[in-house]
């Protein structure tokens, strides 16, 4: 009887864990917090170049604007940009405290930190350039980018 008792008891277990767990499957969301950035820029310490690499993300229409500026200012703690509005290719937006963009990061700094804006941005469909809005300082200037602002960059 204990035999059975145990045998029954491990079948069930083996049967609950063998199911189908839809806990353990990615699901696709909306939530912000899931965003991977789809471009990394770097400078090349060898050449000096810059370099805007594809990483792996989520696919560009499960993107909006706001999920994409949501990971740009997690990712940049002390440059926080805020959504303006889309007009036709392109996306509007400040950065009310621009200091620390304009003063302390030093000129290639806000290179790096425009082109992944830029970069991740653009991954939108229908999104092809970004107005940043703020004021002007001694190493970044306000003004529209595209992708081809940072060829031969």
């Amino acid at each position: 009887m204990k035999k059975q008792i145990v045998l029954s008891l491990l079948s069930v277990i083996l049967f609950a864990s063998c199911g189908n767990n839809k806990a353990d499957q990615p699901t696709e969301t909306n939530d912000s917090s899931t965003i991977l950035y789809s471009w990394e820029a770097t400078l090349n310490d060898s050449t000096g170049r810059l370099e805007v690499v594809k990483r792996e993300g989520l696919s560009p229409d499960s993107l909006s604007v706001q999920a994409v500026i949501d990971f740009l200012n997690r990712k940049n703690q002390f440059v926080q940009i805020q959504y303006s509005k889309t007009s036709g290719d392109t996306v509007f937006v400040g950065i009310p405290e621009a200091t620390y963009l304009t003063q302390q990061m030093g000129s290639s700094g806000p290179t790096v930190f425009f082109a992944e804006a830029v970069y991740n941005l653009t991954e939108i469909p229908g999104i092809r350039f970004v107005n940043f809005d703020f004021e002007e300082g001694d190493h970044a200037s306000p003004g529209v980018f595209d992708r081809n602002t940072f060829k031969d960059q």
